[in-house]
C-alpha cells in the first residue's frame, strides 16, 4: 500500500468502495475459515428494552439525537459549517412489514446562523407545528415567513407525496413464500430479503451524451432478532451484533449506483438487497429500520482527478480518507457511550411521571362518581350545614393553593415542580378534613334517626333504637303493621281505619326522607375515599414532575378545572343554611367541575404514557449506533488494508469513465437536498428514516 500524501477523500468512491470492500471482507473471511462471512460482537446492555415508536425529531444538533446525523458524521466526518440559514430535513417513513409507506412525517430544523428576525421558507406538508418554540409564520400558499426574532426553527408536518427511495421486505418459510400475517406465531427456517428502490432517476450529460442516473442514496438497515427465537442466524454482508438476549443485523445497500457508475458486476458488485436467514421458533419480530443518505455524494460534481496519471495520488488520497474515517469512528463509539449511559436517567423520570398521573387519573374517576352520588342524595338533605360548610371551606382553600401552584407552569419546568407540590398540600389538607365531614354528616344522621325514634314512641310505637343500619326494615315493619290495623277495621269502625292509614302513610313517608339523606351519606362518603386516593395520586405525581422538562401544558388545564369544580362546590355548601334546593344546583355544577378534571387527567396520562412508550426507542437506537460503529471501525481497517489494492486492479482501464459518471452522480446529488419544500438560495441537506411494523 502507498504511503499517505494528501487528505482528500473522494466520497463517491468511497461509498462504492464500503459496499464491495465489505463483500470482499467477508469472501475472505469465509475463504481463509470455510464458515458463513459473518462477524458476531458479544456487548452487555441490562435492561434495554426494543420497543420502537413513531420517531419524532425537534432538530437538536446533539450527537447521537438522530441516528441519520450520526450516520452521516461516520461516513463525512460531520455537517458542514454554513455562514448562510440552512434548512435540514429528516423524513419519517412508517410503513407496513412489507415496507409499504403507511404515513410520512417531516422534521424541519432551520439553523438561523445570522440571527435574523425573519426567516423565509417554503413548504408543502400539512399540519405544521412548531415543536421546540412559540414562533409563528404567516403564509401565502407554500411560502411562508417565520418570525424567528434570531432563534433557529424546528418544525414538523404531515405529507402524502410519494418518497424517493423505499424498502419491500419479502418473507420466506421452509421455501414457501408467506405473508407477515401467515408468518406470525409459526416456527421453521425463515428467509426475510430486503430489496431497496431508488425513485430518483433523471437526465445528466456523461461524456457528451445524454443517459438517465439515478439520485445516489445510501441505505442503512438494522434488524432487531430475539435469541430466544431466532437461532443459526446467517446475513451475508452484514454485520452481526448480540447482546446476549438479542441479535442486531446491520447492511448497507446502495441501490441504483452500480448501473450510475457503469461498473461491471463481475468486478465489483455494489449491494442492492440484504438477505437474513434463521431457524425461527414461533416467529415474532419488533421492527426494521431503515437510514436512507444522499449527503456523502453531494461534493462529487468536483471531484478533481484529470487523467489516468492522477491514478496512484487519487488512490493515496483515498487511503488517506480511510484512516480519517477510522480515527473518527473511534470517537464516535465514545461519544455514543457517554449518550447511552445517560439515557436511563430521563427514563426513570419518565416512568416515574406517568405512573403517578395513572393514580391521579384513577383517584379523580372515584370522585367524579361521589360527586355524581352527592347530587342525588342533595335534594333529601335537611339539616347538618354548618358541619360541611367547615369541610367546604378547607376544599376551596386547599384547591386554591394547587391553583396558585399550576398556573406558575407556563414559567417553566422548575416552575412546575412547585406547582406539584401546591397540588399535594392542597389535596391532603382536603383530605385532613375528610373526617370532619363524614363526623359532621353522620351526625345530622344520628340526629334524624334519634328524631324520627322519638316520634314514632310518642306516636304509640314500639321499636328498638334506630340505626343507619336498621332504620329502613323498622320503618318497613312499623308501616306494614299499621296498614294491616288499617285493614281490619276498614269494615267495622272506617274512621279508626283511616287514623291506621294515615299513621302508616306517615311512617312511609319518614322513611323516604331518611333514604334521601342516606344516599347523600353514601355519596359523600366516595367522594372523601375520592379525595384521599387523589392526594396518593398527587405525591406520586410531585415524585415524577421533577424529572419533566416540557409538555405539561395539560396539567394547568387540570389544576384550572378543579379550582372551578371546587368554587362551585363551595358556593354549594354555603347554600345549604339556605335549603335543600340550593345544596342541589351546588352539588350538580360540582359533578360537572369534577367532570372536566377528570377528562383532563385522562389527557394527561395518555400523553405521558405515550410518552413513556416511545424512551425505549431512543435506548435501543442509541445502542445500535454505538454497537454498529464499533463494529464498522474494525471493518473500516480490515477493508483499508485489503479492498484499495483490489478496487484499483477492479478499475484499471475503466478510470476516465468512471470519473465521469461519478461527477454526473455527484451533481444529482448535489441538486437533491430538500423533500418537502425549500426557500430560494437556501441550502438544505434531507434523510430518510423508514420504520416498519411489528409483526
Amino acid at each position: 500500500m502507498r504511503k499517505i500524501k494528501t487528505g482528500i477523500i473522494s466520497a463517491g468512491l468511497c461509498a462504492a468502495l464500503i459496499a464491495s470492500g465489505m463483500q470482499m471482507g467477508q469472501r475472505v473471511k469465509a475463504d481463509e475459515a470455510e464458515t458463513t462471512a459473518m462477524e458476531t460482537v458479544t456487548v452487555d446492555t441490562k435492561d434495554i428494552e426494543t420497543q420502537v415508536g413513531d420517531v419524532e425529531a425537534d432538530g437538536t444538533e446533539q450527537l447521537g439525537q438522530d441516528p441519520t446525523d450520526l450516520l452521516s458524521a461516520l461516513l463525512l466526518g460531520g455537517t458542514v459549517k454554513r455562514s448562510e440559514p440552512t434548512k435540514e430535513e429528516t423524513v419519517y417513513v412508517i410503513a407496513d412489514a412489507e415496507g409499504g409507506a403507511q404515513k410520512v412525517i417531516v422534521s424541519d430544523w432551520i439553523k438561523n446562523v445570522q440571527k435574523s428576525e425573519k426567516l423565509n421558507d417554503r413548504t408543502e406538508l400539512a399540519n405544521v407545528e412548531n415543536v421546540k418554540g412559540d414562533e409563528t409564520f404567516t403564509a401565502d400558499g407554500n411560502d411562508c415567513v417565520w418570525d424567528a426574532k434570531g432563534a433557529d426553527i424546528s418544525y414538523r408536518g404531515t405529507t402524502n407525496k410519494e418518497v424517493p427511495v423505499g424498502v419491500k421486505i419479502t418473507y420466506e418459510l421452509d421455501g414457501q413464500v408467506v405473508t407477515p400475517q401467515e408468518l406470525h406465531g409459526r416456527s421453521g427456517h425463515v428467509v426475510m430479503r430486503f430489496d431497496y428502490e431508488n425513485k430518483t432517476k433523471q437526465e445528466v450529460t456523461v461524456g457528451g451524451k445524454k443517459e438517465n442516473m439515478y439520485v445516489p442514496f445510501l441505505m442503512l438497515t438494522g434488524v432487531i432478532l430475539d435469541d430466544d427465537r431466532f437461532t443459526n442466524i446467517t446475513a451475508p454482508g452484514c454485520k452481526l451484533i448480540n447482546d446476549g438476549s438479542r441479535t442486531v443485523a446491520i447492511g448497507i445497500a446502495l441501490p441504483g449506483l452500480q448501473e450510475n457508475l457503469g461498473i461491471d458486476p463481475e468486478k465489483i458488485s455494489i449491494p442492492e438487497s440484504l438477505v437474513i436467514e434463521a431457524d425461527v421458533k414461533e416467529f415474532s419480530l419488533a421492527m426494521t429500520v431503515t437510514v436512507a443518505t444522499n449527503e456523502m455524494f453531494g461534493n462529487l460534481e468536483n471531484l478533481d482527478i484529470k487523467d489516468l496519471d492522477t491514478l496512484s495520488a487519487s488512490m493515496e488520497q483515498l487511503t488517506n480518507g480511510m484512516d480519517q474515517l477510522c480515527e473518527g469512528a473511534g470517537t464516535l463509539r465514545d461519544s455514543l457511550k457517554t449518550l447511552q449511559d445517560k439515557s436511563g436517567d430521563l427514563e426513570s423520570g419518565v416512568v416515574k411521571l406517568a405512573d403517578g398521573s395513572v393514580a391521579l387519573k384513577n383517584g379523580l374517576a372515584q370522585a367524579n362518581t361521589g360527586a355524581g352520588q352527592l347530587s342525588e342524595g342533595a335534594g333529601a338533605l335537611k339539616e347538618g350545614a354548618d358541619q360541611l360548610k367547615s369541610g367546604a371551606d378547607a376544599l376551596a382553600e386547599g384547591v386554591g393553593k394547587l391553583a396558585d401552584g399550576t398556573a406558575q407552569v407556563d414559567a417553566g419546568a422548575a416552575q412546575l415542580s412547585d406547582g406539584a407540590g401546591k397540588l399535594q398540600a392542597g389535596l391532603d389538607t382536603l383530605a385532613g378534613n375528610n373526617e370532619s365531614l363524614m363526623g359532621g354528616a353522620g351526625q345530622v344522621f344520628d340526629s334524624l334517626l334519634a328524631t324520627a325514634e322519638k316520634q314514632l314512641k310518642e306516636a304509640g310505637a314500639e321499636i328498638p333504637k334506630l340505626t343507619k343500619e336498621n332504620y329502613a326494615s323498622v320503618l318497613d315493619a312499623t308501616a306494614d303493621t299499621l296498614k294491616k290495623g288499617a285493614a281490619a277495621y276498614a269494615q267495622a269502625d272506617p274512621q279508626t281505619a283511616a287514623v291506621y292509614q294515615a299513621k302508616a302513610q306517615a311512617v312511609a313517608e319518614l322513611k323516604a326522607s331518611l333514604d334521601g339523606y342516606n344516599t347523600f351519606y353514601a355519596g359523600l362518603k366516595n367522594y372523601t375515599d375520592g379525595v384521599a386516593e387523589s392526594a396518593k395520586g398527587a405525591e406520586s405525581l410531585k415524585t415524577g414532575v421533577d424529572s419533566l422538562k416540557d409538555g405539561l401544558g395539560s396539567v394547568k388545564e387540570g389544576a384550572t378545572a378543579l379550582k372551578d369544580g371546587a368554587d362551585t362546590l363551595k358556593g354549594g355548601m354555603k347554600d345549604l343554611d339556605e335549603g335543600a334546593a340550593a345544596l342541589k344546583t351546588g352539588a350538580d355544577s360540582l359533578k360537572d367541575g369534577t367532570g372536566s378534571l377528570l377528562a383532563g387527567a385522562d389527557q394527561l396520562s395518555g400523553g405521558l404514557g405515550e410518552l413513556k412508550s416511545n424512551i425505549p426507542a431512543l435506548k435501543v437506537g442509541v445502542l445500535l449506533l454505538y454497537n454498529g460503529s464499533s463494529k464498522l471501525a474494525d471493518g473500516l481497517n480490515e477493508f483499508n488494508e485489503k479492498g484499495i489494492e483490489q478496487l484499483t486492479q477492479a478499475v484499471e482501464g475503466e478510470l476516465q469513465g468512471l470519473i465521469e459518471r461519478t461527477r454526473a452522480m455527484g451533481s444529482l446529488s448535489a441538486e437533491y437536498y430538500n423533500f418537502a419544500g425549500i426557500a430560494d438560495g437556501m441550502k438544505g441537506q434531507v434523510k430518510f428514516i423508514i420504520r416498519t411494523d411489528e409483526i
